[in-house]
């Protein structure tokens, strides 16, 4: 074991329900972000800056999109070594079902396997769906500061940032910031104008994360890493860590969209980009994107390889997008290889990967009520 050394697994197994279609043929993970990113980048991101070199990704599904994005992950610094490297254990929708019907022989195999076989000393927990750019290495010193056994990562938000989402937890925290309890939404303080939201993130050490699994196994219980931690989370000492940078949940569509559009505001923008750290993540080379003559383009962002003839505002637009003369698109994200026909009008949309619309379309959604085009789709007049 190497001391002070940390292993990262990454909990790929989110309900993405809410943000079908776009999560139809990909996870959560694999979601495009801010015209060139995907949100598993900041993962490994601050996993590459805190100099972990084995990463475990356990995926809900096949995992195709998360294996064609990171390929090796050399970009991080994350190519198989000798007990280092990203270790991807897929399909675990299909084996809690085998579990549930009694074929499957050993639900943590995996999680046990990869936690030894990394011979990391500390291992740091984390999901997709919380948009961030936290410092690994501030935790795992605030961890060691501290006497408890485990370290949640948490963000101060408003009330109104988790009145509707009746499944994220929040933290009580003593004087001493130990952790009293982690409690549902609804049973915080309704007085409290700002609560302390859990991040879904856990810090600890490789043998306590493995004594976890060992309690499950004597009891029977079959859950995600991070749903196994909080289930435990009461029987032991606990540190809280507060994080102070940007932060959006991706739970849902419109939870996607505005952390979009909140990408168009410079402070924010900065804030998630231009800190400590850099977001690192696959290089594509590509011709800058060209702005006919006759091109209106206002508050928009734009990747390479796109080709803008029409009217572009308040948008978020990815690779290779081609966007036609007298087109308008307006409050809208639209990723990577969309063809926007002549005369087209967009507003309040989300176009996923190739969808092409015809000259003379128009789609008109609003704040709250996003027009969204699943990936490859063709709409014509």
């Amino acid at each position: 074991m190497k001391m002070n050394s940390i292993s990262a697994i990454l909990n790929l197994t989110e309900d993405e329900t809410a943000l079908k279609p776009l999560t139809k043929v990909r996870p959560i993970a694999s979601l495009p972000f801010a015209s060139r990113y995907r949100l598993i980048d900041f993962n490994l991101s601050s996993i590459s800056h805190a100099g972990i070199k084995s990463v475990g990704m356990f995926i809900a599904g096949s995992g195709r999109s998360i294996y064609d994005h990171i390929r090796s992950g050399s970009v991080w610094n994350l190519e198989s070594g000798l007990s280092g490297g990203i270790f991807t254990y897929s399909q675990q929708l299909l084996k809690a079902v085998q579990e549930h019907n009694g074929d499957a022989m050993d639900f943590y195999m995996n999680h046990k396997e990869f936690i030894t076989r990394s011979q990391g000393e500390y291992v740091i927990v984390m999901g997709s769906k919380i948009l961030a750019n936290v410092d690994i290495k501030a935790i795992m010193q605030h961890h060691l500061a501290k006497d408890g056994d485990i370290t949640v990562v948490y963000k101060t938000v408003p009330k109104s940032f988790v009145e509707n989402r009746p499944h994220e937890k929040v933290l009580k925290i003593d004087r001493d910031e130990y952790l009293l309890h982690l409690t549902d939404v609804q049973d915080a303080p309704s007085d409290s104008e700002r609560l302390a939201m859990s991040m879904n993130m856990y810090f600890m050490r490789a043998d306590k994360m493995l004594e976890l699994i060992q309690r499950a196994e004597l009891e029977n219980v079959q859950l995600d890493s991070d749903k196994l931690i909080e289930k435990y989370l009461p029987e032991y000492q606990v540190n809280t860590y507060e994080y102070t940078g940007y932060m959006a949940n991706i739970d849902s569509i419109d939870a996607y969209f505005a952390a979009s559009m909140e990408m168009l505001e410079k402070n924010k923008f900065s804030a998630l980009f231009h800190g400590s750290q850099h977001v690192i993540t696959k290089v594509k080379n590509g011709a800058p994107t060209y702005y006919a003559k006759g091109a209106h383009v206002k508050n928009a962002q734009f990747a390479t390889g796109c080709v803008i003839e029409g009217t572009v505002e308040d948008s978020v637009i990815h690779r290779k997008v081609n966007i036609a003369k007298d087109a308008e698109v307006r409050n809208s994200i639209i990723m990577q290889g969309a063809q926007i026909g002549e005369g087209a009008i967009l507003e309040y949309c989300i176009l996923d990967k190739n969808v092409t619309v015809g000259p003379g379309v128009i789609l008109k959604g609003t704040r709250d009520n996003l027009v969204v085009l699943e990936k490859n789709k063709t709409l014509t007049v």
